[in-house]
């Protein structure tokens, strides 16, 4: 337990449910994401060190049903730029939360809920 008490957590790689890969690497480059690595069976995708994981499905269910929380910096000007994009909903829009964020929200082209949050 000695390495236990010096090991530390220095990142997480949300895995999402794709539904096709195609779909998801056309929506998500239109975020900025670029692909680190893809095969027939997992899809890696990056920005700014942020990495996003990918796997198929069938099942059109499985994506309506998974999320994720992303911290950013600039949030206000990520949230600009999505908007422009049209990929907000109305639900979305960018709000300041009573736990001390500033948060909006978009899902993907299969139903994955991404949330973007800023410490305030």
């Amino acid at each position: 337990m000695n390495q236990a008490a010096t090991a530390r957590l220095t990142g997480a790689i949300p895995t999402l449910a794709s539904l096709s890969f195609e779909e998801t690497i056309g929506f998500y480059a239109r975020l900025g994401f670029e692909v680190l690595h893809g095969d027939i069976s997992f899809l890696l995708l990056h920005r700014d060190g942020v990495r996003l994981s990918f796997w198929l499905t069938g099942n059109r269910r499985v994506p309506q049903a998974t999320s994720c929380w992303l911290e950013v910096t600039g949030i206000s000007a990520l949230y600009a730029d999505f908007s422009a994009l049209n990929i907000v909903p109305r639900k979305g829009h960018l709000e300041d939360k009573p736990w001390g964020t500033r948060e909006f929200s978009i899902t993907d082209c299969h139903g994955n809920l991404i949330r973007f949050s800023e410490g305030v």
